[in-house]
């Protein structure tokens, strides 16, 4: 009996957190660097978009009830670096140095569940100048692995203590 007390508890937690998230990206062809290298730059953006969107549809899932983030990303420069390589073939590949760290800048609301504004900044740039010597590589399969983390750290520290 006390066991499915505890799993109707534990099932009734994350409703209370359900934000949600909106992103848009402000004039997207002037961003520093979304560069696909050999492969098809719409369906690369879009897998940029993509994998933005899912990270911060995750985040928003830590909000108070109610809460939407509205982020309008105003600049994008991805990990590395796209650069000519000469394998069998001349190919343009993106290479991870120290010199090619990422870096995101936004302007960002959080509303309440009533429409009210109750966080909010423009101008929000984060980087990351030491990415490749953190404790989990891009290799892991995540897709744009060392921006997501910063998006999530941002979060963290800057957006979740200002709401709760």
């Amino acid at each position: 009996m006390s066991r499915m007390l505890f799993l109707a508890v534990l099932v009734a937690v994350p409703a209370a957190h359900a934000g949600e998230a909106v992103m848009t990206w402000r004039n997207p062809e002037a961003f520093t660097d979304i560069d696909s290298g050999d492969a098809a730059q719409k369906s690369f953006s879009k897998g940029v978009e993509k994998a933005f969107n899912a990270e911060l549809g995750e985040l928003s899932e830590q909000l108070p009830k109610g809460y939407r983030l509205e982020i309008d990303f105003t600049d994008i420069d991805l990990a590395g670096e796209v650069d000519p390589v000469y394998l069998r073939d001349y190919r343009e590949i993106r290479i991870l140095k120290d010199v090619y760290f990422p870096q995101l800048s936004f302007d960002y609301r959080v509303l309440d569940a009533a429409g009210r504004q109750v966080a909010g900044q423009q101008g929000v740039t984060v980087k990351d100048m030491s990415y490749l010597n953190g404790p989990k590589l891009a290799s892991s399969g995540t897709a744009f692995y060392y921006e997501r983390r910063m998006l999530r750290e941002w979060f963290g520290k800057a957006l979740l203590p200002v709401v709760k």
